[in-house]
């Protein structure tokens, strides 16, 4: 049976999903929805006879998901708290999954839970890499080692390039947000991106050694839900090479990291982060053509009163856009399978057995993460 996945947000982790659902689902045909004409653009290059595309602002004008078998949701940034394209899967009756990395949409998203019961539909939050794979290999950790009472994700990367909107706003975001953590049956706050909040942690190659900072992720927020026992549920992330921490920490804290703030400069409003990221990707077209260096890692700590007693970590030579994309497609397609509850969830509620066999499969159709998943006792 042909199945129709909408996919809302055709910017550069949406098209990295797109390509990789297309290559995987060679039967599906897709609804792409995006404001942006060259992106729509770049999306139906994909696969051209099975792609449709929509242009349309879906946070101002929303969108009609009736006849979808699931929508997938990347328009972000997710901070801003929205829930009209979930609403709309859920009006529709029609699966939901979003890439959502911020703790407040998360908590939006999970607002939504009764409203999902009722309508017999499943609606997920945090797919990708981290929140994502990340929660899987968590589950996996707890179901293997039963003594582990606590959980530290660290998400590491170094990017070639500035990548899309998007993200950078959320990474000046998590700089003045305060960061969940589980702790003890509830959830405290952090500051993120600090120096007081920092770890040094040793991590399989390229990285080694690195200084990860307390990051406004929403692993805590949906692992601490399924497992309120938990004395310790805390991500920490880190860029790479270690300056670009210090960076992004003091540029969101002069005023790049709050979305609400623009400037009026001769009668026109302007957004400080998008005169970031254009100058951001200015510089990097004027750099010299040498070959940059991607690297994405995960690492998933499992402790016992705080003490390191095991780690699961997978490892890419390539940027978080790819890892993500990879981790969405894994959940779109184990959602597709159905055996899903309906009601809103974080990915803990997609077997990770199923969901990281999808990952790996896919991971090695991409001929990406060739580690797999790698072990470290301590």
């Amino acid at each position: 049976m042909n199945q129709t996945i909408m996919l809302v947000g055709a910017g550069h982790m949406g098209r990295s999903a797109l390509a990789i659902l297309a290559r995987s689902l060679p039967t599906a045909n897709f609804v792409v929805v995006d404001r942006s004409k060259d992106s729509l653009q770049s999306a139906l290059a994909v696969a051209p006879n099975r792609i449709s595309t929509i242009q349309t602002d879906v946070a101002r004008d929303g969108v009609d998901a009736t006849g979808m078998n699931l929508v997938v949701n990347f328009a972000g940034p997710f901070f801003i708290g929205s829930d009209r394209t979930a609403r709309a899967a859920i009006d529709a009756r029609v699966a939901y999954i979003d890439v959502c990395d911020d703790a407040e949409g998360t908590r939006t998203i999970l607002g939504l839970d009764e409203y999902a019961k009722s309508q017999g539909v499943p609606v997920i939050t945090g797919g990708g890499l981290s929140p994502g794979v990340s929660n899987w290999l968590a589950c996996d950790l707890l179901q293997q080692f039963p003594n582990l009472n606590g959980i530290k994700i660290i998400w590491i990367t170094r990017e070639p390039d500035p990548g899309g909107l998007a993200v950078l706003r959320h990474m000046l975001h998590m700089a003045v947000t305060p960061c969940p953590m589980w702790r003890n049956g509830t959830l405290v706050f952090t500051r993120g991106f600090v120096p007081e909040t920092a770890e040094t942690f040793d991590v399989p190659a390229p990285f080694n050694r690195v200084e990860a900072y307390d990051t406004a992720h929403p692993e805590p927020v949906t692992l601490g839900r399924i497992r309120p026992d938990l004395a310790l549920v805390q991500c920490k992330g880190s860029l790479y090479p270690n300056w670009a921490n210090s960076a992004f920490s003091t540029l969101g804290r002069i005023g790049f990291g709050h979305s609400e703030l623009s400037v009026e400069i001769n009668g026109t409003e302007v957004n400080p982060s998008e005169v970031l990221w254009r100058l951001l990707w200015k510089r990097h077209k004027m750099k010299p053509s040498a070959p940059r260096i991607a690297a994405t890692q995960v690492n998933v700590l499992g402790t016992v009163d705080g003490s390191p007693v095991v780690m699961k970590s997978i490892t890419d030579a390539g940027d978080m856009s790819r890892g993500t994309g990879l981790g969405m497609a894994a959940a779109a397609i184990t959602l597709l399978e159905g055996g899903v509850p309906p009601g809103a969830n974080g990915v803990e509620v997609i077997s990770h057995r199923r969901g990281l066999e999808h990952f790996l499969r896919l991971a090695v159709e991409a001929n990406s993460f060739s580690s797999g998943i790698t072990t470290t006792r301590f």
